[in-house]
């Protein structure tokens, strides 16, 4: 269980998505950052992720955490992975120490400026705040993926109070975190987490100071659509045990003329942007055919999802190597 006194002024916990090298740069650009008098990273990792564990020697300061899931380094699903990054999350959220816990993915790359921006966010009076996310690669499936996922945070955007915050860019007031843990203390989903804060009456705040921006080499268009397929699946997963079984039938029914909406809304974004109209026309395509997959993977989810919520095995975690927090 998440104890209730800070020890530090931050926590970043850092989830590994895409992998070491990944780690690796993220984590070049992030401790230049960081006082480790007064701060920590946690990076948690497992079986399918085992080779980040390497880079303790390179960043003794950095927590790396090895997680014991028995889970090993066997072909999986995207909604497999994904469920692994959402207990890697939980993990570094439960080993946190910090008054502020901010969290990010390796692949999302901290504007020089992150920590100060995510410290001084917090200033304000909100227990949750989420920050901006740019696209970082400047090709039309990276474009794609980007404004699939984080079109509505890219900036100008307004500081507002809001209803949508990204887990690749966000900070807890700890309060915040410990009062709902029953439900992220299994695996971390950040639509379950965020909907349980409003139900107790607490705010989300979306900041345009911190900036990341996302930079996923390497993936490939299959990957791609897999990828959306089983992260669409997860998120209805998730909703189906928030939601009504009548509702439930609507958004089954209605998932065809989800790619629609949601390409619409990737247009509005490209254009509050103000993108070329050569950027669009090569980006909006290849967006609609992503969204089609999510589309599909949300129908599968309220067609197969459990309304009841599993508990997952307990995890079993080591530091790795045994230098915690000798060196900081």
């Amino acid at each position: 269980m998440l104890q209730i006194e800070p020890e530090l002024e931050l926590t970043v916990v850092l989830t590994v998505v895409s992998g070491r090298e990944a780690v690796r740069e993220n984590l070049d650009a992030l401790t230049p950052q960081i006082d480790f008098d007064k701060a920590e990273i946690i990076v948690p990792f497992d079986g399918p992720s085992g080779d980040v564990g390497s880079l303790a020697a390179d960043f003794p300061k950095v927590d790396f955490c090895f997680i014991e899931n028995g889970v090993a380094n066997a072909s999986m699903s995207s909604a497999d992975e994904h469920r692994l990054f959402d207990k890697r999350r939980a993990v570094g959220l439960e080993r946190s120490r910090g008054r502020i816990v901010a969290m990010s993915e390796d692949h999302a790359l901290p504007a020089h400026d992150w920590i100060k921006q995510i410290l001084t966010a917090h200033e304000q009076p909100y227990d949750v705040i989420g920050g901006a996310v740019e696209n970082g690669i400047e090709k039309p499936l990276n474009r794609a993926l980007y404004y699939c996922d984080f079109g509505r945070y890219g900036r100008p955007l307004k500081s507002t109070e809001a209803s949508y915050l990204s887990d690749v860019n966000i900070a807890y007031k700890r309060e915040a975190l410990v009062s709902v843990q029953d439900v992220w203390l299994d695996a971390y989903q950040e639509t379950t987490v965020h909907w349980a804060l409003k139900r107790n009456g607490r705010k989300l705040f979306l900041d345009d100071r911190p900036v990341v921006y996302q930079n996923r080499k390497g993936i490939t268009f299959v990957n791609a659509l897999n990828e959306r397929v089983g992260w669409g699946r997860i998120f209805s997963e998730t909703r189906v045990r928030e939601i009504t079984n009548l509702r439930r039938v609507f958004f089954a029914v209605s998932w065809i003329l989800l790619p629609v909406v949601m390409t619409w809304r990737v247009l509005g974004h490209m254009h509050r942007q103000e993108k070329s109209i050569g950027i669009i026309f090569s980006t909006l395509p290849v967006a609609f055919i992503l969204l089609i997959a999510w589309a599909w993977g949300e129908f599968l989810g309220y067609v197969f999802g459990s309304p009841k919520h599993e508990s997952a095995e307990p995890t079993a975690i080591q530091t790795y190597p045994d230098i915690r927090r000798n060196n900081t």
